[in-house]
């Protein structure tokens, strides 16, 4: 059935939605003098000569997969131009804010055989590079801050320094990055030092899938098709090491965002926590409540990539009892641009934006309650008649 086209007048009196991007990808570049700028000489002359090793020796769907019209006009690569980035996104959705999401910092400070002290001086390089370029850029880029997270003690050093250190744009540092498949478990001692900085700074930790160390129990897969699907297996392992080793418990005023991880995964995890917990308590004295509690309570999430059911009865479904679990204010949209599987607001799935209330939580106001974001701020997205489209948008 062909979508009605709206009248001038029917499009100015639809309601509006806030809208706050919580997954934005700037380009990673080590080689960026604009970066390097910002490094000591030793490490430029380091990286000059011997470079990064990445981890991420198969080949991507597309071109670091991305959409194909995300490079910008001088040539750049995708996400390397907050104006031409500002553009496609913000400024076509009318967003209140959006945040970046540096990933490429997780291949400088994940263990592969990286100097010490050029995983901590490239990190803060990475920092300053966002803050003189995308934060000069835009009042609506927030980021998150890239830290050297197998060195706890020179990371929380890092959150210090840009939430106290970088002038007027301190409060645009909104959390604290984290990769999934650090050397150690989640909730392992090794990294309060970074939880105890985050709850300091009232800003959350956040976990962003990417596999530069490990994937699966079972070994690396084959394909990148693989690859893409089997993220999920990150989130078992993570949520409960942060809930079994006493995270919560020691950090009551923590908050964690999982980050392209998915989230329609949480609730059947809340019921084999509590299970287990019921039977084996006895070994985790230390925990004052339920794990579900703890979930209910500390973590937030995104919805790209979302698991989208053919019919519409099913994903209500199933958002149902995640909202019915106490997690209504929890889940956050995410573009995830400039990737191929970029998902614009309009693309959410018809019967939620049929839902007035759920769409403006998803959209804006759960994101704007986590960070602090000014929602009044961008004039937001209107639906297309008929419930927008199916599918992802462009």
């Amino acid at each position: 059935m062909p979508v009605q086209e709206r009248s001038p007048a029917a499009v100015e009196s639809a309601p509006r939605f806030a809208v706050v991007d919580t997954d934005v990808h700037p380009a990673w570049n080590p080689a960026d003098e604009r970066l390097l700028a910002h490094m000591p000489e030793r490490w430029r002359d380091y990286l000059a000569h011997i470079g990064v090793r990445t981890g991420l020796e198969r080949p991507r769907h597309r071109s670091h997969a991305c959409r194909w019209d995300a490079t910008p006009p001088d040539g750049g690569g995708p996400g390397s131009a907050p104006a031409f980035a500002a553009e496609q996104l913000i400024d076509r959705y009318g967003m209140s804010a959006a945040v970046l999401n540096d990933i490429g910092a997780f291949m400088v400070s994940n263990g592969k055989g990286q100097p010490a002290e050029l995983c901590v001086a490239f990190n803060r390089a990475l920092n300053e590079h966002r803050r003189e370029t995308w934060f000069e850029a835009d009042p609506r880029w927030h980021a998150s801050i890239s830290v050297a997270h197998e060195l706890p003690e020179q990371a929380a050093a890092e959150i210090r320094r840009c939430r106290e250190e970088t002038g007027p744009h301190c409060d645009r540092w909104v959390q604290v990055l984290l990769p999934p498949d650090n050397e150690r478990p989640a909730g392992h001692p090794r990294y309060w030092p970074i939880y105890e900085a985050a709850e300091h700074y009232g800003i959350p930790v956040a976990f962003h899938v990417l596999s530069s160390r490990k994937l699966t129990p079972s070994g690396g897969p084959s394909y990148y098709f693989e690859e893409h699907c089997d993220f999920a297996g990150f989130n078992f392992p993570l949520v409960s090491s942060l809930v079994f080793e006493g995270v919560f418990e020691r950090f009551p005023r923590l908050r964690v965002a999982l980050i392209e991880l998915g989230w329609s995964w949480v609730v059947p995890l809340a019921w084999r926590l509590d299970h287990a917990y019921r039977v084996l308590r006895r070994e985790v004295p230390h925990l004052e409540r339920l794990p579900s509690e703890y979930v209910r309570d500390h973590l937030w999430y995104s919805t790209q990539p979302m698991e989208e059911p053919e019919g519409n009865v099913e994903f209500d479904d199933v958002l149902e009892v995640f909202e019915q679990s106490g997690m209504a204010d929890k889940l956050m949209y995410s573009s995830d641009y400039p990737h191929w599987d970029f998902d614009a607001p309009t693309s959410l799935p018809r019967s939620l934006q049929r839902d007035e209330t759920r769409a403006r939580r998803i959209l804006g106001e759960n994101a704007g309650a986590l960070y602090g974001f000014d929602l009044s701020v961008g004039d937001g997205v209107v639906f297309e008649a008929g419930g927008g489209p199916p599918g992802r948008g462009r």
